[in-house]
């Protein structure tokens, strides 16, 4: 077995999508000391992860690029740098750049290139590397982290950052069932899948939320025509996002709430006053997301899940709206007479000739319905590290090196992202960001919290590693 081994100040991230590259980043950009950092990602360009790999031009970042910033001490800078580099990429910036929703490759070129960036300004001699493999295993000690890679190298560093993103669910049993016709999309973002289904009549998306806009948009974009049929499990939809100030701070009229009800009584009182005052809902949850993760750190593991069970689907409705060009699109169809969207599931598929026969629960019933595609908007929902078919996962909980959360969403860990084994121990030099801490602070999915605990995880590292630098 070969061994690679790094200098004495180092940090291996396994990851290299948005989380691991901005972590990388304000490593480099924050180390008063020399710094040997390695990225473990399978890609081969750093900062796109699943999310900013599309080469669509239709999958758009879903906020302004006011607020995406990868320095939040400095706004304004992505908004400037799309100035600058948007044109040469393929995109023109609108004259309101700050308000405008770039493409999300855009976004990607944007992290590598700043990630890039500090590289070659890097004080104290620090450098990164890129092992553009998979992580299979990993075994701690209290100040050696080793990770072994597909071809049996293994890495060893002074701290570890797991920045596993997200994973696709499997396909369910209904959907198997199509796994290999070739009117089947699995992945929304599948540009040969989406090849095959264009030009059909009638094509079924399961979902309803950000990753239908995607399809849509990808669809319409390949000159389809046809009809859409739009389910979800509670008949929601998607809405585009608005221009609208934040509502007022409503929750900080007296202690926040530590129950799924009190919130959600909360919440529709304000939604009843907003309504009354005739402003826009849609500030309502800009109110509500500074208070998330005290919300969510101050409630039961039982309050947890009954927010996961009952809220959840709502909320991600209502925080997570289409960008206003994709929503067009929507608008677009749906005038059309071409797109209807209502509450079923698919309780099984059948083939009859070309066409694929679904069988819908729709609450009142069983229906039968045909078409000539179907694509899987599910996205990628899989949270459950129980459930993940991944090696690298599967090694984890085996080896008791991690554990899942008790919320079912990711894996435990501090509120400050240190990993918990198996037995209850906190790990001394073992992290996480991102996607794994789900179940410790529920919306750090997103770019504004991957960017935070990007800050913060880069001061707990480098005062552990420069003890001196903490007055």
């Amino acid at each position: 077995m070969r061994i690679d081994r790094i200098a004495h100040h180092s940090v291996t991230i396994v990851g290299g999508g948005f989380a691991g590259a901005v972590t990388a980043l304000k490593l480099l950009e924050r180390t008063e000391v020399p710094l040997a950092i390695t990225v473990i990602e399978r890609r081969a360009e750093l900062g796109r992860g699943v999310a900013y790999s599309t080469p669509d031009p239709v999958h758009l970042v879903n906020g302004p690029a006011e607020i995406f910033s990868l320095y939040p001490e400095d706004p304004g800078h992505l908004s400037r740098w799309l100035v600058e580099n948007g044109a040469g990429n393929g995109w023109v910036p609108p004259v309101d750049v700050g308000s405008s929703s770039p493409p999300r490759y855009l976004y990607g070129t944007y992290v590598r290139d700043e990630l890039a960036r500090a590289v070659s300004s890097a004080r104290f001699g620090s450098t990164l590397r890129h092992v553009g493999s998979s992580a299979s295993a990993l075994v701690s000690t209290p100040h050696r982290i080793r990770i072994t890679i597909a071809d049996g190298t293994v890495v060893e560093a002074d701290e570890a950052v797991l920045a596993l993103g997200v994973f696709q669910p499997r396909l369910s049993e209904a959907e198997a069932t199509l796994a290999s016709h070739a009117r089947f999309a699995a992945n929304p973002w599948d540009a040969d899948a989406l090849d095959r289904v264009s030009g059909c009549e009638e094509i079924l998306l399961i979902g309803s939320s950000l990753s239908m806009v995607d399809a849509i948009a990808s669809m319409e974009a390949r000159g389809n025509r046809g009809r859409y049929r739009v389910i979800s499990r509670r008949g929601q939809f998607v809405e585009g996002r608005r221009t609208v100030a934040a509502a007022r701070d409503f929750l900080s009229d007296g202690p926040l709430p530590v129950t799924a009800r009190d919130l959600l009584s909360r919440v529709k009182a304000e939604r009843r006053a907003i309504s009354a005052a005739g402003t826009d809902w849609q500030g309502l949850p800009l109110a509500i997301r500074p208070h998330i993760l005290t919300l969510w750190q101050g409630a039961s593991d039982r309050e947890r899940l009954r927010f996961i069970r009952h809220l959840r689907p709502y909320w991600d409705v209502t925080a997570h709206r289409s960008a206003p060009e994709s929503h067009k699109t929507i608008e677009t169809v749906i005038s059309e007479g071409r797109l209807a969207h209502r509450r079923a599931r698919v309780l099984g598929f059948g083939l009859e000739g070309d066409q694929i026969v679904a069988r819908l629960g729709t609450g009142t019933g069983i229906e039968t319905a045909r078409f000539d595609g179907v694509i899987d908007c599910r996205g990628h929902q899989l949270h459950d590290w129980r459930q993940i078919a991944d090696p690298f996962v599967k090694s984890l909980l085996a080896s008791g090196e991690v554990r899942p959360h008790s919320t079912g969403y990711g894996i435990d860990a501090t509120p400050e992202g240190d990993l918990i084994n198996e037995e209850g121990r906190v790990h001394r030099n073992l992290s996480a960001i991102g996607h794994p801490l789900r179940g410790v602070a529920w919306e750090s999915s997103s770019i504004t919290e991957q960017r935070t605990q990007a800050v913060a995880l880069a001061d707990r590292i480098l005062a552990k590693l420069t003890p001196a630098r903490v007055a």
